[in-house]
């Protein structure tokens, strides 16, 4: 009579020891890098808007640089307590507001999604015409909940007097 495990009795108890820790496997994420969009729908006078612009707590859109030009960075001063050390300025880079027609324009956010934002409509020397601020709901247009991915807004809607 023949003791021990033998081959197939090795490889039986391996594979035991094995396929518990298949549920344990982690996400491999392949989507990186993505963006989340806002639309702005301007209502009303818009032949005098030069830009759209929206604001959260952290930055404010600029007009996107024209195609082959660098994207600029932006230093951010933290705000802190003079009874601290100061901390190290946060580099971020801005969110980038394209028009795509006379009243419609895409702000991207990076891959942030603030919940509130103010919206303005400025002139092209500056001069605000109209600002409000809004209440961000965002859906998934890509990726995963585990794995993150683009998001957008629900339009948003601002009158121009």
């Amino acid at each position: 009579m023949k003791t021990g495990w033998g081959i197939l009795g090795t490889l039986a108890a391996a594979m035991a020891g094995v396929l518990p820790l298949t549920g344990c496997m982690t996400y491999s994420c392949s989507t990186i890098g993505y963006s989340n969009t806002v639309t702005v729908a301007l209502e009303g006078n818009v032949a005098g808007v030069g830009e759209v612009r929206l604001c959260d707590e952290y930055t404010c859109s600029r007009l996107a640089p024209e195609l082959g030009a660098p994207a600029p960075s932006r230093t951010i001063e933290p705000t802190f307590s003079p009874d601290t050390e100061a901390p190290a300025p946060v580099t971020s880079a801005p969110y980038f507001a394209t028009k795509t027609d006379n009243a419609v324009w895409e702000v991207n956010v990076d891959m942030r999604a603030p919940r509130n934002a103010t919206v303005s409509a400025l002139t092209v020397d500056g001069t605000v015409l109209a600002s409000q601020n809004v209440e961000l709901t965002w859906t998934r247009v890509g990726g995963s909940e585990q794995c993150g991915g683009p998001m957008r807004a629900s339009p948003i809607q601002l009158r121009v007097p």
